[in-house]
């Protein structure tokens, strides 16, 4: 599932500015859901520093569930739903990719977030119940 017109521009609302870790976090809930339901939790994995951090808001923007977030390497996202969980690693050459760019290309950044296929920008793993949450 895409977003809307509508949730892009509720992110750029609520976060302050368009650019590709919003729109990262706002692709992956969606797509969360659209493969596993009603999302209750969503533990991020990251570096706890912007624009790491701007993938809270993208996710905040659509869902009211419980975030924890861990201090560590790069981008990893588990989305719980109670029963089921949906563990999503963004591949290593779309983290550099986005990070440390100047303000004047995070538009099109962001841009080429939402032209992507989530399945490109992300590894999905689907885990299974036994792992705890």
């Amino acid at each position: 599932m895409e977003p809307s017109r509508e949730q892009i521009e509720k992110a750029v609302l609520y976060h302050g500015h368009y650019g590709p870790f919003l729109m990262l976090g706002l692709k992956a809930i969606l797509y969360a859901r659209s493969v596993i339901g009603n999302i209750t939790r969503c533990d991020i994995y990251t570096v706890c520093r912007k624009p790491y951090l701007c993938t809270l808001d993208g996710i905040k923007v659509v869902s009211d569930c419980e975030i924890n977030v861990f201090d560590c390497e790069g981008l990893q996202l588990i989305f719980y739903n109670g029963e089921e969980k949906l563990k999503m690693n963004l591949k290593p050459g779309y983290l550099s990719r986005y990070l440390d760019k100047p303000w004047n290309e995070l538009e099109k950044l962001a841009d080429e977030v939402l032209e992507k296929d989530v399945t490109s920008l992300f590894d999905i793993i689907f885990l299974p119940t036994s792992m705890g949450g």
